[in-house]
């Protein structure tokens, strides 16, 4: 499983536009194949945004890296500080989680 962290500030944009904007990358994001699960959150100053995706795999996260939507997001004027971070993880069959217990 791959969970990718995306973060970045929003500009130009009301705290309810803002809102929906990340709320529409959520519903894009939601067509790709791989995606396992997506949370959002807001941090405490106003246009600070970071959006979690747990991906099936590296090619799913591949796939949305090389999309269109990716590439707005990226690319749009109303975005700052762009961050991307993906991590990997192994997840143990519930009889390894038992005997290492």
């Amino acid at each position: 499983m791959e969970v990718q962290t995306l973060t970045f500030c929003t500009r130009g944009m009301t705290e309810r536009q803002a809102f929906h904007y990340v709320e529409s990358l959520r519903l894009g994001i939601s067509e790709f194949d791989g995606l396992v699960r997506y949370a959002r959150t807001r941090r405490a100053v106003a246009g600070h945004w970071a959006v979690f995706f747990a991906w099936k795999d590296k090619s799913s996260v591949a796939a949305f890296r090389h999309s269109e939507l990716y590439a707005r997001l990226a690319l749009s004027p109303n975005v700052t500080r762009f961050q991307d971070h993906v991590e990997s993880f192994v997840e143990a069959a519930p009889e390894a989680l038992l005997s290492a217990a």
